[in-house]
């Protein structure tokens, strides 16, 4: 099931979660130790990432590759990442 957030939060393996910025941009904290495999999905509930941006935090882990948080400013956009192990890290499976 999808739960709904309008607060930064830390998310857990496998969450999927309604984010809705309409209050303000949000953080939203990937897991500190994922396993292979665990996914996170993410989806603008309000269609305002584009005025207030969602900021995905690492963690300390790599996104696709890369040592930066993600900032999403699509509006109506929804994220999936999956956990490739620590080379990679988390890696886009769906961008809609």
């Amino acid at each position: 099931p999808w739960a709904s957030t309008s607060s930064n939060i830390t998310v857990a393996a496998n969450d999927r979660y309604f984010v809705d910025t309409s209050g303000g941009a949000k953080t939203i904290t990937l897991p500190a130790s994922p396993q292979t495999g665990d996914q996170i999905s993410l989806l603008d509930l309000a269609g305002t990432f584009d005025t207030n941006n969602l900021t995905i935090a690492r963690n300390s882990l790599k996104i696709m590759g890369a040592t930066a948080d993600l900032v999403v400013s699509t509006e109506n956009s929804g994220i999936q990442l999956v956990y490739t192990g620590s080379a990679q890290g988390w890696k886009l499976t769906q961008n809609f």
